[in-house]
């Protein structure tokens, strides 16, 4: 399953702003209106129940989120494994595992560090067999062409 880059930068940058929001609505539920009308609806322990339940199905999404993150990196640890020495990239006894190797280096290209970008390009070239340079869009563009010929 291929989820949009965005949603693990929107995933990360709004963690802190939920877990503030459930702690605010935890320890000012007293003094929020309407609070007395919530309290009579749903009883005394709505607040809380509400934010157990929403911090349970953050556990769920950070336990998903895991899970991919594992598979990512399975995925790169075989390629890199399947790449030893000079065999050419065609060699590959799992493609899919190859272009998720592929996809976390080119992620990684557009690093504020010199260092990962320079060791991103040089996995990339060995990954890939080619060299198209340190720049993100080339590569982007042979992932694509990849996933096109491989029907990923």
């Amino acid at each position: 399953m291929k989820i949009p880059g965005g949603f693990d930068a929107l995933f990360r940058q709004l963690t802190p702003l939920f877990l503030l929001g459930v702690l605010a609505a935890i320890v000012f539920e007293p003094w929020v209106p309407g609070g007395v009308w919530l309290r009579e609806r749903c009883g005394e322990t709505a607040v809380l129940r509400a934010c157990t339940a929403a911090l349970g199905l953050y556990v769920l999404l950070l336990w998903g989120e895991s899970l991919r993150l594992h598979a990512l990196l399975t995925g790169l640890l075989q390629a890199f494994r399947d790449f030893r020495g000079d065999r050419a990239p065609e060699a590959s006894r799992n493609p899919k595992a190859r272009l998720e190797a592929a996809r976390l280096l080119i992620a990684a290209l557009a690093s504020a560090d010199p260092g990962i970008r320079a060791s991103s390009h040089h996995n990339l070239q060995r990954l890939a067999g080619v060299d198209l340079g340190p720049a993100v869009g080339p590569w982007q563009q042979w992932l694509a062409e990849q996933e096109r010929a491989t029907g990923a």
